[in-house]
């Protein structure tokens, strides 16, 4: 999951540098903030769920 993250992240640096609308450089950078909300949200109540080993 981390590995889609940093590719997602390079893809929005690729359209930065290579000069695409701001349509485009938002969107990735949304559905990337997107999946990195979710991420977190997904390693803290994993990690705060009683009764779960560490």
């Amino acid at each position: 999951m981390d590995a889609l993250l940093f590719a997602g992240l390079f893809a929005t640096f690729l359209c930065v540098v290579g000069q695409k609308s701001r349509a485009v450089v938002v969107a990735v950078w949304s559905a990337m903030f997107v999946a990195v909300v979710w991420l977190m949200a997904h390693h803290v109540t994993g990690a705060v769920v009683p009764g779960l080993p560490q």
